[in-house]
């Protein structure tokens, strides 16, 4: 899969999982998706859907904790994820 698709699906994924006002157009690769630095306003509950999500697509799964801050730190940051497992 190119990664370029993917980012694009990711981003749909965020809008329909976490219910985001906007389009998927609206996410920058880099933007922080989690935390006080994210505009979305995204929490542990928006985390967990997108991880379950994420695992039901690609079949990748997301541990708990540290690793799961780091690949839903952004857009860019959860396609490395999924292609690199």
């Amino acid at each position: 899969m190119d990664i370029d698709d993917l980012k694009r699906e990711l981003k749909q994924l965020v809008v329909d999982e976490c219910d985001i006002d906007g389009s998927a157009d609206d996410i920058a690769d880099d933007e922080h998706l989690l935390g006080e630095n994210s505009q979305f306003g995204l929490d542990s509950l928006d985390a967990l859907a997108i991880s379950l999500e994420v695992k039901s697509r690609y079949g990748k799964h997301i541990d708990s904790g540290n690793e799961t801050r780091t690949a839903l730190t952004s857009i860019d940051t959860l396609a490395k994820f999924i292609l690199n497992e």
